[in-house]
């Protein structure tokens, strides 16, 4: 259908339907005085609905004189150009915002009071027909029977078209979502009050009559939707107010009105079913009539209370987390079936976007290597080598029906690891989590405990999974679009993720998109990398003099070789040992336990020995090496060394140690310390270390790089327990820095590691916010070349310092000078002939 039709058609509906409700409300007031003429005393069910309908009768003329006059306003203003206008011009002219500035209401706001008086109006006149079909199904004498229906029915009609012009008027001004989830959340709170009025009333008088446990547990139903009903009307107020933003973006803040929803939701379904069955199998006595029509009042009132909270909870929980749109959609790939030609573009395309020289940059063809032979080992379910893991590749693009044109189309390669049985007990302490595990855990009969986690990078190395292939014109808006395509894939998935989880480092683009993306964006624990930039062309003697404080120049390696120990470092990971496998995932285990029994955060998924065959045979060689120490011949410990050779970047990760031999040979400082030289020597940029045990790696030359998570999920209940978690862990790592620091001893320099300075470059993205907030320096320089200018400077600047010589003569001078104040002292101190005469000095 084209615009202009399209367009056209909303109008002449939205004109309709003012025609429906002036016709319907004429109707409705012409029942209404019939029905309060033929009751004298108007002491009826009828009547007094009547009165109090033609009340709201008079409601909606108004509404609906208002409503006539806004599109007059409009309509003053029309030009037929408008039909083949785009979206935002016919939105700006049914907004009004050029137009009567002298007005105090806009045509806009008015419109948005006319939707909510609408909504409820609708909802109210559907209550009074709902309660008119439940007081009067007998009518006694045959005088008001016609009465009756004409009521009813004209009451219903009204209802429909206000529900017609509610619909009309949102297609009219192409009312976003979010506006009329605003307006549904008003009117649905306005009938719960109604309805918990009525609950209230209606059982006061059926307990003074009768007194049943439903009356009295219907009365508190009543009360309870009084009190979600104020609660949910403050919160519309605070969501046309300027703390929309905050209160929605808030993880605490909206869970108290979830609560009062759930119990007010549980308590009306648990009365209202003992209603419905204490109705059916009750006997009616003589004069006991009244007893069941209560409990079909309460019961129908009961129903309609469960319906309209399960609408308001929908509908907050609509507000809270919105279904974005993006322009991109994504779509599943498998890395085994692409060709050649596609993953050496994508290869091109992550590698050039942005470039390779901020910190944590991948270069492409590595990462496509490193997908393809972790997609071989995660392949979901129990029968995967790692079970119940698996790898999904996403291809991030435009929706085209020219193949010709979709490799123009992509955006972004997205690879998520979803752990599909992620088990909660593992992050409580102790037999306590042992147990939990057992009864609620993933492989229990209820595992109420056990989530689907969807990690959206890797494990290992620890890295976000979303590299962009095309740069946009606004690099945070392409961040935006395809995160949020992420959440729509998922969305609709089959089985959906529970959490999606998408880490980061400050310096990527990711962090600054998580907001507009509906994700929290919270700080986790920063990751430890060794910036080897300003120290290119020194030895690693030079390098420990320069960026280490003195307590941390120790010779590890020497002292690890004095004591019985041997470094294997090798693209050949059987040079470490033939079974390398085995005893790699045998010595990772080992170091996880460690760090659980600590009570650090366990690994989302546990290292196999299938998963180290993976890396050695399906991982590019050259992107690979095994770094393993052994002990008197033992293995001790290992690490794999992923390389980025484009990115000049090292990531070791996947440790493993034997505590019983590496702490009494410093094995593990010893690996740090030979990656470092290694990295130094091979002229690599960075060596990324990881989030984990990070006080030694800052101590062979690492500094802190701030990290940062995006978590998304659909429950409020979750994002609050998510937030908690991640605040708990962030208070331990910030305790235990400063139990570190208390007592160390400052060294200023401005050589050292921990303190280097960021530049622009270290940004993918360099913003003005970025700029001001870290004061960047505008490019690097080599510490050598610093030092040499120095040196240079030192020479032909005349020196403060004296020399030797300098210092003796001046030695000399003082002591003759001393020796001539003590021989003038003692001649005035002589005595003479004459006492009375002072004695004088001797020329």
């Amino acid at each position: 259908m084209s615009t202009r039709s399209t367009f056209r058609g909303r109008v002449q509906a939205l004109w309709l339907s003012y025609m429906c409700v002036w016709a319907s409300t004429i109707c409705l007031m012409g029942s209404c005085i019939w029905a309060i003429n033929a009751d004298d005393n108007c002491n009826t069910h009828l009547c007094i609905a009547a009165s109090y309908v033609l009340v709201l009768c008079l409601a909606v003329l108004a509404n609906t004189a208002l409503a006539t006059y806004n599109n007059w306003r409009a309509a003053r203003n029309w030009n037929p150009a408008l039909e083949e206008a785009d979206l935002e011009e016919r939105k700006s002219f049914i907004g009004g915002d050029n137009t009567d500035r002298d007005k105090s209401l806009s045509i806009g706001t008015l419109t948005f009071v006319e939707c909510t008086i609408s909504m409820i109006l609708a909802l109210l006149f559907l209550y009074a027909s709902m309660m008119s079909i439940i007081f009067w199904t007998r009518v006694e004498g045959g005088g008001g029977f016609p009465q009756y229906l004409a009521f009813v029915f004209s009451v219903l009609a009204s209802s429909l078209s206000q529900f017609y012009t509610l619909w009309a008027k949102m297609s009219y001004v192409d009312a976003p979502k979010e506006t009329r989830n605003k307006v549904i959340l008003l009117g649905s709170n306005v009938l719960l009050l109604a309805m918990g009025l009525t609950l209230v009333s209606i059982n006061i008088e059926l307990t003074n009559s009768e007194d049943r446990w439903v009356f009295h547990g219907m009365m508190i139903v009543g009360f309870l939707c009084c009190a979600s009903a104020f609660s949910g009307l403050l919160i519309t107020a605070v969501m046309h107010s300027q703390l929309s933003q905050a209160y929605l973006s808030s993880t605490a803040l909206p869970l108290p009105y979830l609560f009062i929803e759930m119990f007010v939701l549980s308590t009306a379904t648990l009365f209202t079913a003992g209603n419905i069955t204490y109705s059916a199998v009750l006997e009616i006595a003589p004069g006991k009539s009244m007893l069941l029509t209560g409990l079909e009042i309460n019961s129908a009132i009961g129903v309609v209370v469960c319906l309209v909270t399960f609408v308001i909870h929908n509908v907050y929980d609509a507000l809270l987390n919105p279904r974005l749109p993006s322009r991109y959609i994504a779509k599943e790939v498998d890395l085994a079936s692409v060709d050649d030609a596609t993953l050496a573009r994508w290869a091109d395309n992550i590698t050039n976007t942005y470039g390779t020289k901020y910190i944590g940059a991948w270069d492409g063809e590595a990462a496509i290597s490193l997908m393809m032979a972790q997609a071989q080992v995660k392949r979901g379910g129990s029968s995967s080598p790692i079970k119940n893991v698996k790898a999904v590749v996403l291809v991030i693009e435009e929706e085209s029906k020219d193949e010709e044109k979709r490799d123009a189309m992509e955006a972004a390669i997205v690879f998520v690891t979803i752990v599909e049985k992620f088990n909660l007990c593992n992050y409580l302490p102790g037999r306590f989590g042992e147990m939990l595990s057992c009864l609620l855990g993933p492989d229990s009969i209820f595992p109420a405990l056990s989530l689907r986690w969807g990690l959206v990078g890797f494990q290992f190395p620890f890295h976000s999974g979303i590299f962009l292939t095309r740069r946009g014109s606004d690099p945070v808006d392409e961040m935006t679009q395809v995160q949020r395509a992420i959440v729509n894939w998922n969305d609709n998935a089959e089985i959906p993720c529970n959490v999606l989880f998408s880490p980061c480092q400050i310096t990527q683009l990711d962090s600054l998109a998580f907001q507009q993306s509906n994700f929290m964006n919270l700080t986790i624990g920063p990751t430890v990398i060794v910036d080897l930039r300003r120290y290119k062309g020194l030895k690693y003697k030079e390098f420990q003099r320069l960026a280490l404080k003195k307590g941390n120049r120790r010779n590890h390696n020497d002292y690890f070789a004095k004591h019985g120990g041997s470094i294997c470092i090798s693209r050949d990971f059987k040079e470490f040992d033939g079974d390398f496998p085995q005893v790699c995932a045998s010595l990772c285990s080992s170091t996880a336990d460690q760090r659980k029994a600590r009570g650090e955060v366990p690994q989302l998924y546990p290292i196999n020995a299938s998963f180290y065959e993976t890396i050695a045979k399906n991982h590019k060689r050259q992107f690979r090496r095994i770094f393993g120490v052994r002990v008197h011949g033992e293995a001790a410990g290992t690490a794999v060394v992923f390389e980025f050779p484009k990115s000049k970047l090292l990531t070791s990760d996947m440790q493993g140690l034997r505590h019983e031999l590496s702490r009494p040979t410093r094995a593990y400082f010893a690996m740090l310390a030979q990656t470092v030289e290694k990295a130094l020597e091979e002229g690599f940029d960075f060596l990324d270390f990881g989030p984990t045990t990070i006080f030694p790696k800052m101590d062979v030359g690492g500094r802190l790089i701030e990290c940062r998570a995006g978590y998304h999920t659909r429950s409020m209940v979750m994002r609050a327990l998510l937030k908690q978690g991640n605040d708990n862990f962030r208070s331990q790592e910030e305790a235990a820095m400063k139990r570190m620091k208390s007592g160390e001893k400052s060294e200023e320099c401005k050589y050292r590691s921990h303190n280097l300075p960021f530049v622009k470059s270290d940004f993918q993205v360099c913003t003005d916010d970025i700029q001001m907030a870290y004061n960047l320096e505008e490019k690097i320089v080599l510490y050598k070349d610093m030092i040499a200018k120095e040196q240079k400077d030192k020479k032909h600047r005349p020196s403060d310092k004296k020399s030797k010589k300098q210092i003796n003569k001046e030695r000399r001078k003082a002591a003759r000078k001393a020796k001539i104040a003590e021989n003038k002292q003692k001649r005035m101190q002589m005595p003479t002939a004459n006492p009375t005469v002072a004695p004088t000095e001797r020329l």
